[in-house]
């Protein structure tokens, strides 16, 4: 009698241990399932900082970069900077209007480069909305061997009818690579003036479109590739 009850107890506990395991086995493959599911959707992404920022498909948007040195004539960081922008724009927002760069700089040079009021360029070249980037003290070069970024950067959007800021960020003493840096022997100026400002460019466009976390990890791994 004993013996057939722990003989019963036994095969419960074994077919209890099978099913448990099936049931674990089932949950990781629901839990795999919807990570798979929210990455497909876009819910496991940083949103956008700027909480409107698909609204800025709707019309006409002008991006501006202003540079130290860039009211008196075009400046080749300024213009890296925008074009490097509109590229991840185009890219992420879904249906944007970018007014064309050329536009902004004819318009500037009947103008006067002197002008650095955004809503007035984006009414001169009938802008909705104008994403307004201000770069100062950019620095490329960390001692006479070594390449190494830093610059100060401030980006707004202006409501062009209103003249309203409706978004301000500032990224202050924006450095890259953030550790060491690449020598001047390994590479450029103009070069590695295009990898710091693209890498500049991604920060200030993931103020207006998602982005998955793990891209920003391990950043510095783009110095390999030049």
């Amino acid at each position: 009698m004993n013996k057939s009850i722990f003989a019963r107890s036994a095969t419960w506990f074994t077919f209890a241990s099978v099913l448990l395991s099936l049931v674990l086995a089932t949950q990781v493959g629901c839990l795999g399932l919807l990570s798979n599911f929210m990455h497909a959707v876009g819910a496991d992404k940083v949103p956008a900082d700027y909480k409107d920022a698909k609204k800025l498909a709707k019309g006409r948007l002008a991006i501006v970069t202003l540079a130290d040195n860039s009211e008196y004539s075009d400046n080749i960081s300024a213009r890296l900077l925008s074009r490097n922008v509109r590229e991840i724009l185009t890219r992420e927002l879904s249906g944007v209007s970018l007014v064309r760069e050329d536009e902004i700089a004819d318009w500037r040079d009947s103008n006067g480069w002197d002008k650095v009021d955004f809503a007035a360029i984006g009414k001169g070249v009938k802008a909705d909305k104008v994403i307004g980037i201000e770069l100062r003290n950019l620095r490329l070069r960390d001692g006479a061997t070594l390449y190494r970024g830093r610059s100060d950067a401030t980006v707004v959007v202006i409501d062009v009818p209103t003249g309203e800021v409706l978004y301000r960020r500032d990224l202050d003493e924006y450095t890259y690579p953030t550790t060491a840096g690449q020598y001047t022997s390994e590479t450029t100026e103009s070069r590695f003036r295009k990898l710091y400002l693209g890498m500049l460019a991604t920060q200030i466009g993931r103020s207006f479109h998602a982005y998955d976390f793990s891209d920003t990890v391990a950043i510095d791994g783009a110095i390999a590739s030049q």
